[in-house]
């Protein structure tokens, strides 16, 4: 089947996934496969939709954004979902949107510069969104890990 994963696409999605940076010709030299093998594999990855783009990983609080909130949103009713949803991804702060079951309806993750900040947002946008019903916060004191499955 040509979608497919085998072996070999998970040892490259794994060294990817660590540095997603590393130029084809370092992945293949790990493997030992050419250069042309990485590339054709990995656009086939992009092509299916497993690969979905690349990111830098940023740590905030060196670059001045000392905060790192968690929300939990309710709504007051659930075809309010698409509205919302909507406003939130306007909000530049917001890095993370997930539609959850469970307690809340809308879990997300935000940065901000500080607490005067985070208050800001939290007053001016977030409570001025229409069809949120309530909004439970939490502050996250430290990261400890941020990683991607292992592929073996």
């Amino acid at each position: 089947m040509k979608n497919k994963l085998d072996d070999v696409d998970f040892k490259i999605l794994k060294i990817l996934s660590d540095n997603s940076q590393m130029p084809y010709t370092e992945v293949a030299k790990i493997l030992n496969i050419s250069p042309g093998t990485v590339h054709a594999r990995t656009k086939k990855m992009k092509n299916i939709g497993v690969i979905t783009g690349a990111t830098l990983c940023l740590d905030y609080s060196k670059i001045g954004w000392k905060m790192t909130i968690f929300l939990g949103i309710y709504l007051k009713e659930t075809t309010l979902y698409k509205k919302v949803m909507n406003d939130l991804q306007k909000l530049p702060e917001i890095v993370k949107i997930h539609h959850t079951t469970g307690k809340y309806d809308i879990w997300i993750k935000m940065h901000a510069k500080d607490s005067v900040h985070y208050r800001q947002i939290y007053q001016e946008n977030l409570l001025a969104i229409k069809g949120i019903k309530a909004i439970e916060s939490f502050m996250s004191v430290e990261e400890n890990m941020n990683r991607h499955i292992v592929f073996e």
